[in-house]
């Protein structure tokens, strides 16, 4: 069809007739001709001329009234125009009219995914719900968790090439000022700049991108995020990515899961405290090991070096290289069974793991007891609360067992001690790593 164009419709025209769900039709409102322009998968557009039809009883004079009630914006720049497009809004030209052209708000097609269980976090004694990829979504399930008004939501604009919505959750009475004026002042320095992953957004944020130590966890739980919320943070929505980016990180977020408090006292305690026993054996023992079979094996007991140089019998390399090559065979299984379908992941990585480490021992090209550390290190390091955190740990591993086959003992206590430099050295966001509140007040238990 050859519909006669406004200097707007030409530009919109031009930009997106490549697109084969780019539509542009003519149609009569009010006894005007009109252009209707929408991105097809965005418009319900049976729905929408419902919901435009109750125009026609009313005279031309009432368009500017009922435009408004619509929540309709007037006479919109070009560039109006095309975000609102890309946002799945309609435009609407007037050919003949001096109201030249409006927008709306459609009603949108269910292109939306429903609210399902957390696919990455495992939920014992808490609320199932999870975030998706619909902002306004994910800003209502935190609005259901915490019905207060001190519950506070700016939203911006970020970008320019791909405009996302982001928004800025915090609760107003306990949130640390310090933190939050530093996190708008960067958002807002650098709202041009685009991002739609963790490493960009740490780069916005001014962060250090080589860091050991993510500055930001990651949830997908509205109720472990509404407690980040009670307990100072603040939580950073995205527009298309389906978890809350919580900040800062502090030590505690090793080993301290919010939904602990739904258990008695005594019982989170000792959970707890078995997580900090999994962080130290998840990071120690590997090294330990080398350090104990290769550089100092006078300090264990006569019988326990015995046994250990017994079990080491025919391996042809030394205790270093053996730790390697089975901790980078781990790390290769643990990357396999994430990256496999669910439905066959688990077991293949089960019985490959069996099998795998049967027939290296029974090679001799690794050790009976090294076996059985290999898994408790394994195990330990999964106690840990968060992704990020467990891979922080996966990697500390390795500057510990560097130390330890060099110096030893002394090697893997002074390793210890660099970690525990480091982290006082680390701060998130002008908040201290090494800390156990980030509130500005008086934090309860």
């Amino acid at each position: 069809m050859n519909l006669p164009e406004t200097t707007d419709m030409a530009r919109l025209k031009l930009q997106f007739e490549s697109n084969s769900d780019f539509v542009m039709e003519q149609k009569q409102l009010l006894d005007q001709e009109v252009v209707f322009c929408y991105f097809r998968p965005f418009v319900n557009l049976a729905h929408t001329n419902q919901l435009l039809s109750w125009m026609e009883s009313s005279p031309i004079n009432d368009w500017l009234q009922q435009i408004s009630l619509l929540n309709g914006q007037l006479n919109t720049t070009y560039d109006m125009q095309m975000s609102s497009l890309l946002e799945g809004n309609l435009v609407i030209y007037l050919l003949e009219n001096p109201i030249r052209n409006f927008v709306i708000k459609p009603v949108p097609s269910t292109i939306k995914r429903t609210i399902n269980v957390p696919q990455n976090e495992n939920v014992i004694e808490s609320s199932f719900g999870a975030f998706n990829e619909d902002l306004d979504t994910n800003m209502a399930l935190i609005r259901e968790e915490l019905r207060s008004p001190l519950l506070t939501m700016n939203s911006l604009m970020m970008g320019t090439k791909q405009p996302k919505r982001t928004t800025l959750a915090y609760l107003s009475d306990s949130v640390n000022h310090k933190l939050l004026s530093s996190l708008m002042k960067k958002l807002e320095a650098n709202k041009v700049k685009e991002f739609s992953h963790l490493q960009e957004i740490i780069k916005v944020l001014g962060e250090g991108n080589f860091s050991l130590i993510s500055p930001c966890l990651t949830s997908e739980r509205p109720a472990e995020a509404a407690d980040h919320l009670k307990n100072g943070r603040v939580i950073l929505f995205i527009e298309g990515l389906p978890y809350a980016f919580v900040m800062p990180v502090i030590i505690t977020d090793l080993w301290c899961v919010n939904s602990d408090r739904n258990f008695p006292k005594i019982t989170m305690i000792t959970i707890r405290m078995l997580r900090i026993m999994g962080m130290f054996i998840a990071l120690v023992l590997p090294a330990l090991y080398v350090s104990l079979v290769s550089v100092n094996p006078e300090v264990l007991r006569i019988q326990l070096a015995l046994s250990v140089a017994q079990s080491r019998e025919g391996v042809p390399y030394s205790a270093l290289l053996e730790v390697l090559f089975m901790l980078i065979v781990l790390e290769m299984l643990i990357e396999a069974s994430i990256r496999l379908p669910k439905s066959i992941g688990p077991s293949i990585t089960t019985v490959g793991g069996i099998i795998l480490g049967q027939a290296v021992v029974s090679a001799k090209l690794v050790s009976n007891l090294f076996i059985i550390v290999l898994a408790a290190s394994a195990l330990a390091n999964f106690t840990l609360n968060g992704v990020q955190n467990a891979l922080f740990i996966r990697i500390s591993k390795y500057v510990l067992l560097v130390f330890s086959a060099i110096f030893g003992v002394l090697g893997t206590i002074g390793g210890i001690i660099w970690l525990s430099i480091y982290m006082a050295s680390i701060t998130t966001f002008e908040v201290a790593y090494v800390n156990v509140n980030v509130k500005e007040g008086p934090q309860d238990g």
